[in-house]
């Protein structure tokens, strides 16, 4: 089971954000690093790469809850894409110029903070983010599917807390689990049980349906009308795609496309691996940032001609 970490809330822009913080076992270089969850998630989604990430990049690690998701509540202020970006814009602000770890929708506003502050982000890790499919087929249709009721502002919210009512905690997380993992036996128990209770303690917050449902739709629209223009502007800093091979929310298509499309990004490939690599295979997601991240800020700071650009893909470990 990963660390827990130390719970340290933040209080920036007007909101309490709940935070949790790993400090390195050794002594500090000066990196800091600032975890941002996907849609649905929360700081637990990051605790398997919070330690070891902390202790391999010799730099203390926060992962934070968006407005509308895990513990910050905020119940006047909007979930959606840019009040979050705004809310991450502060933690960052307060916390200091940092190496940004987004995750599917975390990906996302990770995107849009380093285009327009990049003297906030060193460098931009997007794990799996979500991005516009190049050219959508079925498979991308059907995935759309999922979501499309929340499109209508005003149904939106009723539909999340109707659904929500109906599977009941344990079955809820179990099938958000299903769609992110590739193999959910990879995924520690305990780790799942203190999931379903925190999905449990948030049947209690009346404005949870509605910001789910935001964040979802707004997160829709800044992909057909915005994320690209944003991706190509952050080129302040070097960034990293690092996408499982098995993702069946967001197609490995849409990141080799951002790749190719930006010389600035990199892409790695997690063979075996799904939407939520943090989850699932969270020391193969930590040593591949990690080398990726002393190799790249090296050469960022010495460049050399050329593109900067490639694809790798990295081989399932070994099993022990």
């Amino acid at each position: 089971m990963g660390d827990q970490g130390q719970v340290c809330p933040l209080d920036v822009d007007g909101v309490r954000v709940h935070a949790v913080e790993w400090t390195p076992s050794g002594a500090t270089n000066g990196r800091r690093v600032l975890l941002v969850h996907g849609l649905g998630a929360n700081t637990l989604s990051w605790e398997p790469i919070g330690q070891p990430l902390a202790d391999v990049l010799s730099a203390p690690v926060t992962a934070i809850d968006l407005v509308g998701f895990g513990r910050t509540r905020s119940p006047g202020r909007p979930a959606s894409i840019s009040s979050n970006r705004r809310l991450v814009t502060a933690v960052l602000e307060q916390l200091g110029p940092s190496i940004v770890v987004g995750n599917s929708m975390g990906g996302s506003i990770g995107i849009g903070v380093a285009a327009r502050r990049p003297d906030l982000v060193t460098s931009l890790v997007l794990v799996n983010p979500a991005l516009p499919h190049p050219n959508p087929g079925v498979l991308d249709v059907l995935r759309f599917a999922r979501f499309a009721p929340v499109m209508f502002s005003s149904l939106g919210g009723p539909i999340v807390r109707t659904r929500a009512r109906m599977l009941g905690p344990e079955r809820l997380v179990d099938l958000s689990l299903s769609w992110s993992l590739h193999d959910q036996t990879r995924l520690d128990p305990d780790l799942r049980r203190r999931l379903i209770e925190l999905a449990a303690e948030r049947y209690d917050y009346p404005e949870a349906p509605g910001a789910y449902a935001e964040a979802a739709r707004t997160l829709l629209l800044y992909l057909a009308r915005g994320l690209n223009t944003d991706l190509a502007k952050a080129d302040r800093a070097p960034v990293l795609i690092v996408h499982g091979e098995h993702d069946r929310l967001v197609s490995l298509l849409a990141a080799r496309a951002a790749a190719e499309r930006n010389a600035h990004v990199e892409l790695e490939v997690l063979d075996g691996i799904g939407h939520a690599p943090q989850l699932e295979a969270p020391d193969r997601l930590v040593g591949v940032m990690a080398a990726w991240l002393d190799a790249r800020m090296s050469a960022w700071q010495s460049p050399v001609p050329g593109s900067v650009s490639s694809t790798r893909r990295s081989a399932p470990s070994s099993p022990s």
